[in-house]
């Protein structure tokens, strides 16, 4: 799969209309784009975050969540990303297209597939298109475009191993929880072809519970169904559990928001602090917090060497560390 174009208008900082074209070449295949910083890169990285994935995008990467959150919810964030002079002259929506050629979509031979998503501010809400070879396929269609490109372009659990700045390359290299250890088992097996392998086998176990199916007798039968009927309800309720969870999240997301806006509020009408002072407070509490932990790590290294204090010299080297310490902090 190749990105061939991406088109972005007045998304964030691009003003108006902005084609990159990628050109194929049999001895040039590797592209860098550079600048400076706030010359647009990292913008130009999230454009093709927000136009596959939209809302999905806090699925996406922690860094996406973040933001989003910070921002009172999808909506607002969304919103803030219309460019300000485009806003100003009365524009009210923007959008990005991306262009892929030689990808490969089981049962859907084609040459290249676009996606354009749009966001219209004045009814706050997202639109995506998805053309195969200029036109709009069946199969988009029956499945809808945010499934369909999850499934058959690039799912959202395995993007944020394509998308990513320098500093997301340390965080790799040191995942240790099982859930990003099984995103990047599935990224790989994306990259290197397994998972059609992985499909096939998940066939022939369907086709094989298929046969037993109807090999088993009346009464078999009947208790599946119901196991059957049972799965489909769980299925729906999880469903919309966690249709719920989303919309609580941003409105979690917004009240947090207008909290924050009624406490500066507050502060500018109390005329006791300002809303600098109130910034260097956060500041300060989230340096203190740092601190706290550092001093937590290191309580817990001479904790580690307490066994030992039997021994005359340990005894005497941890009497000494403890000293040390205490001393820094009293420094400090």
């Amino acid at each position: 799969m190749f990105v061939d174009k991406i088109i972005l208008e007045d998304f964030r900082i691009y003003y108006d209309y902005h084609e990159l074209n990628f050109s194929k070449s049999s001895k040039k295949n590797v592209f860098i784009i550079s600048g400076s910083n706030g010359f647009g890169k990292t913008t130009l990285l999230n454009s093709l975050v927000w136009c596959l994935y939209g809302k999905l995008m806090v699925d996406v990467d922690e860094k996406f969540r973040k933001e989003i959150y910070e921002s009172g919810g999808y909506k607002h964030f969304a919103i803030e990303n219309l460019n300000k002079l485009a806003r100003e002259n009365g524009k009210l929506s923007y959008q990005v297209s991306i262009t892929l050629s030689d990808i490969i979509i089981p049962s859907l031979p084609c040459k290249e597939v676009k996606i354009t998503r749009t966001f219209d501010v004045e009814k706050g809400e997202d639109s995506v298109e998805v053309l195969v070879d200029g036109m709009e396929n069946e199969l988009t269609r029956e499945v809808g475009q945010e499934i369909f490109i999850n499934d058959f372009i690039l799912p959202k659990e395995i993007a944020k191993f394509f998308f990513f700045d320098a500093e997301k390359i340390v965080s790799l290299a040191e995942i240790k929880s099982i859930d990003d250890k099984r995103n990047l088992s599935k990224a790989y097996s994306e990259v290197l072809g397994i998972k059609k392998y992985e499909d096939l086998k998940t066939n022939l176990e369907d086709l094989r519970i298929r046969f037993k199916r109807n090999s088993a007798s009346e009464k078999d039968r009947n208790k599946f169904e119901e196991l059957q009927k049972e799965i489909t309800q769980f299925k729906n309720v999880i469903q919309e559990c966690e249709r719920q969870i989303t919309i609580l999240q941003e409105e979690k997301a917004s009240k947090k928001r207008s909290s924050e806006q009624y406490q500066e509020k507050l502060i500018r009408e109390g005329n006791t602090i300002t809303v600098e002072e109130l910034n260097d407070l956060k500041k300060l509490k989230v340096k203190l917090t740092e601190e706290a932990d550092a001093i937590k790590a290191k309580l817990t290294e001479l904790l580690d060497l307490i066994p030992f204090a039997n021994d005359e010299y340990c005894s005497e080297f941890i009497g000494v560390r403890i000293k040390r310490f205490f001393s820094d902090q009293l420094a400090a």
